[in-house]
């Protein structure tokens, strides 16, 4: 029988064990609960991360603003960027869609350009489908060019001239002097006066005709429609209007005062008119050539004069064509040839000499050229890092540094310029050289004997130091032997240089035989 005392005490003793497991404890209500080994600490959620709402932003845009190319291989380059990470970039050219190249925040994409004006546009994605579109424009041709001294400009598609006309070059339809009897000279076209040509034929329609490029020198012009056709006037020694008929073993010399038509040709897309020859480009990325070719500068391995249009020898994929006394061209691949003249040393090859040159010959420079541009002696080259190369007759410091520091009078192989990385345009004419810089200014160098270079300068300029005085966003320049014409982004046209029969289209109050060397307005009635 089990004592009464001992099971009371041993009641006593399991309660007192019991008490604490239970929750017994009066203070156990304010402790947290024992955590037992092995369990998970309580979480807290992360909030849902905020949507990435931000597109990405497009700047620096090149070429924009409807900026003259005279390349029909156009690089379109810009930066984008965003808050997180960039997808793509892709360029709209009509049906095409072209994925750009990326280098960090830079893109990059070629357009193989129509004659004209172009437009596209650029779309940049971010990783969360954000998408910024920017709609931009250039034009493909010149739409200012000037001879020795007469000028021209298209505005709206159609051409207005002016200037000297001895040989019709105006293309006005007569013969005109400044210094004629006063009753003739008022139709001497010192202001730009528009230049009619035959309507196209649509079927039983004519539609007007509408012109996309042109090319001035000396004495003779030449203009390309939107059609692909060519139209020539003026002087027309050694067949350089390209009018004659194809192996009949006459040249037709014959001068033109209105623009005609140069029949059985059709397909180009860039013109280029040297001091009596000329050089179409065609949509096959072949080459036609015309006119004078004592020196070769026709390029179809002979030394004949030509009057109707016969292929360069050798030369596919181009993309550029640039006439002088000499020719050049520019391929796909970044690769320059020239052939003809190298009397001054303008095929860059160690020497000069005043051997026929008549087929083309490819210039050594260490990267891709995208542009090419040549005066009456020498050449630029503008290379896609928006460097310049310069060879050929630097009499005048066209190529540069004639004085200071002895630049050779004669720079026989291509010669870095050290100025600028940042060019986007270079043009030449004459012995005068011009490059537009990434500020949209333009910086010219050369003979400025007669206010060609547009600055108040005297004397040659060795180097480009001035940009052209009171002139920005140039959408394309057009430089004569002695003088200079503009077209700034807005449309409006500006000339400057040596006055002479009308050649920088003034006005009667513009004086005759005077040096202009500041931009004139012009007035021109589109």
């Amino acid at each position: 029988m089990i004592n009464s005392k001992v099971l009371y005490l041993g009641l006593i003793l399991m309660s007192s064990l019991l008490l604490p497991a239970c929750g017994g404890d009066s203070n156990s209500s304010n402790k947290p609960d024992t955590v037992e080994q092995g369990s998970e600490e309580p979480t807290t959620e992360e909030p849902a991360p905020e949507p990435d709402t931000q597109a990405p932003t497009i700047s620096q845009v090149f070429p924009n603003n409807n900026h003259g190319m005279h390349s029909k291989q156009v690089l379109v380059s810009g930066q984008a960027k965003d808050d997180n990470a960039l997808t793509s970039v892709v360029i709209i050219y009509g049906d095409e869609s072209i994925i750009a190249e990326l280098n960090g925040h830079i893109f990059s994409a070629i357009i193989n350009a129509k004659p004209g004006k172009n437009n596209y546009s650029i779309l940049a994605t971010d990783e969360a489908n954000n998408v910024t579109t920017v709609n931009e424009n250039f034009y493909f041709g010149a739409r200012a060019s000037a001879g020795g001294a007469h000028s021209g400009v298209i505005m709206n598609d159609k051409i207005y001239a002016w200037g000297r006309n001895n040989k019709g070059q105006a293309g006005i339809g007569f013969i005109t002097s400044i210094n004629d009897d006063p009753e003739i000279s008022t139709s001497h076209p010192v202001i730009p006066t528009l230049i009619s040509a035959p309507s196209a034929s649509d079927g039983e329609e004519a539609t007007e005709t509408k012109f996309v490029s042109l090319a001035f020198n000396q004495n003779s012009s030449t203009a390309l429609d939107s059609n692909g056709n060519v139209w020539s006037w003026g002087d027309g020694d050694n067949g350089q209007l390209g009018l004659g008929t194809p192996d009949d073993d006459i040249i037709d010399e014959t001068d033109h005062t209105s623009p005609q038509k140069i029949q059985a040709l059709s397909n180009i897309i860039a013109i280029s008119r040297g001091n009596d020859h000329c050089l179409l480009l065609k949509a096959d990325g072949t080459v036609l050539a015309f006119g004078d070719n004592g020196q070769g500068q026709l390029g179809d391995g002979t030394n004949d004069d030509k009057d109707a249009p016969v292929a360069v020898n050798g030369l596919t994929n181009i993309v550029q064509i640039s006439a002088s006394i000499g020719s050049y061209a520019i391929d796909e691949d970044g690769r320059l040839w020239a052939w003809g003249s190298n009397k001054y040393g303008q095929l860059a090859n160690g020497v000069k000499d005043r051997e026929t040159h008549n087929v083309p010959v490819q210039i050594a420079i260490d990267e891709p050229v995208v542009n090419i541009a040549s005066g009456k002696g020498h050449a630029l080259a503008l290379t896609r890092s928006g460097k310049i190369y310069a060879w050929g007759l630097n009499a005048s410091s066209q190529v540069g540094m004639r004085t200071s520091e002895t630049w050779e009078s004669y720079i026989l192989a291509p010669k870095l310029l050290p100025w600028f990385d940042d060019v986007i345009a270079i043009w030449a004419k004459g012995n005068q050289s011009f490059a537009q810089r990434s500020d949209g200014k333009i910086y010219p160098w050369g003979q400025n004997m007669l206010g060609t270079l547009g600055i108040e300068q005297d004397g040659d300029v060795e180097q480009p130091g001035s940009p052209i005085f009171g002139l920005e966003n140039v959408a394309d320049l057009g430089n004569g032997a002695l003088h200079t014409l503009a077209i700034r982004n807005d449309g409006e046209a500006f000339a400057w240089g040596w006055s002479y029969e009308g050649s920088l289209g003034g006005g009667k109050s513009t004086i005759h035989r005077w040096a202009y060397r500041l931009p004139l307005l012009l007035s021109i009635y589109k």
